[in-house]
């Protein structure tokens, strides 16, 4: 505490000292100004961003938005079109032996074809399965009914199949998922997908891309890019597979084909040849 001494002389008047209630410094009117301007946006960078990590899964629609049955994914490895082509036996598909099991396609995808500045948003598996179109005819009397075909018979197309129609079929990757929150309603995006066949059989993997003949280096550099589009709707989530996607190469050719009754979509993967 300050103690302070006052000198009353002869010519003094005033013998009294008013002293207010309080003694702390006070901005008048400001008390609001501060806590908004200052206050609450320092209170606001100090707290970190909600970030909803929750996915939810697209469904596949052909041109007319009407969800797909059917994905086919047909592999052609410079005019090697089945199992057999590649190597396998009809004992590794009879018996289901690993190396047809482990044998698979995996497809990336990502946010721009631009190699430069592209990130990865996903992956998907897709291994060798037997569908029914590769099984023999139960009125064959070539071996017995419903056994496998010969290796050579036996195309390099992995099907994918909507679970509500065909609850037998395999439908790891029909499916693709992103954030929920990434679009609203009545936005899209693209991704980029990029395939490689993975043979167990031979350990070999190979890089494939959208044109069945070689391309130009400069040119190919885009030429391995499937498009896809996802977008929402009222309705909820999907995704087309763009039929229209050239990438940055002259030829006109697409590898994508919708068909109907089934309904389904077709991507046909080459071997990457280089000029």
């Amino acid at each position: 505490m300050n103690r302070y001494q006052i000198r009353i002389d002869s010519t003094t008047t005033a013998t009294t000292i008013n002293i207010p209630f309080t003694m702390e410094y006070q901005l008048a009117d400001q008390a609001e100004l501060i806590d908004r301007v200052f206050v609450d946006v320092e209170t606001e960078n100090a707290i970190n961003p909600i970030i909803d990590f929750d996915k939810t899964r697209y469904i596949p629609v052909d041109l007319n938005n009407n969800q797909i049955n059917k994905i086919n994914y047909v592999v052609d490895l410079s005019g090697l079109t089945t199992y057999g082509d590649i190597g396998f036996s009809d004992d590794d598909i009879k018996f289901k032996k690993l190396n047809f099991k482990q044998t698979f396609l995996n497809l990336s995808f990502y946010d721009t074809d631009n190699p430069m500045t592209q990130q990865l948003v996903t992956t998907q598996t897709i291994f060798s399965q037997l569908k029914p179109s590769d099984l023999l005819p139960f009125n064959t009397i070539v071996g017995l009914p419903g056994q496998p075909k010969p290796a050579n018979q036996i195309p390099l197309t992995f099907v994918l199949e909507n679970p509500l129609t065909n609850q037998r079929g395999f439908l790891e990757g029909y499916y693709l998922y992103d954030y929920r929150d990434i679009l609203k309603v009545g936005e899209f995006k693209y991704l980029y997908m990029k395939a490689s066949f993975k043979n167990a059989k031979d350990g070999k993997s190979t890089n494939l891309m959208v044109k069945p003949n070689a391309q130009p280096i400069d040119i190919l550099i885009r030429e391995v890019y499937t498009r896809y589009k996802l977008f929402r709707t009222q309705t909820g989530y999907y995704y087309q597979i763009d039929d229209t996607y050239q990438g940055n190469g002259p030829s006109t050719q697409n590898n994508v084909t919708y068909t109907q009754n089934p309904s389904s979509v077709s991507i046909n993967l080459f071997k990457i040849q280089a000029l």
